[in-house]
């Protein structure tokens, strides 16, 4: 099955390539929604480096990096999607959601409690956030590094 989907991506992007060059845009978010993550990543930088960083879309193509990458390289990630928070983007619980369930889905979960962590700072009388917070404590119950981020955090009683 994953062969199909390679061979489709395949496909898909030569068709894209043939018809006037292809917009890496567009074949970042198709790699993201086939789950060729790596391939994501790397059509971002692509789209990222041909925009201005004034663009409109600009903070958008960065997010969906982050959210490729945190398949890739969960450290890296949330390293990113942290610097993107300081650079005074406009951030909010959805897009807090959107790093943290890629994290969670990649098994980057301490990854994951960190950017709750920073979210739940950013946003501390949120009820979604306060939801996710919940949510990363389930995940993190089987993740003793995940945990004990947590417990250092002062979200888990200290045992």
């Amino acid at each position: 099955m994953r062969t199909q989907h390679s061979t489709l991506l395949i496909l898909t992007l030569c068709l894209s390539a043939c018809d006037g060059g292809g917009d890496p845009k567009e074949a970042g978010y198709a790699a993201l929604q086939a789950g060729d993550h790596a391939a994501a990543v790397s059509a971002f930088d692509e789209a990222l480096s041909a925009s201005d960083s004034s663009a409109p879309d600009h903070a958008e193509l960065q997010l969906a990096r982050c959210e490729a990458l945190a398949y890739v390289d969960g450290a890296k990630a949330e390293a990113d999607f942290r610097s993107l928070c300081a650079a005074g983007s406009d951030i909010g619980v959805k897009q807090y959601s959107l790093i943290a369930g890629a994290l969670l889905g990649a098994n980057a979960t301490v990854n994951a409690v960190n950017v709750v962590d920073m979210g739940v700072k950013a946003f501390p009388d949120d009820a979604k956030m306060a939801a996710l917070l919940e949510k990363v404590k389930e995940a993190a119950a089987t993740d003793p590094a995940a945990l004990d981020a947590l417990k250092g955090m002062g979200y888990l009683g200290g045992d």
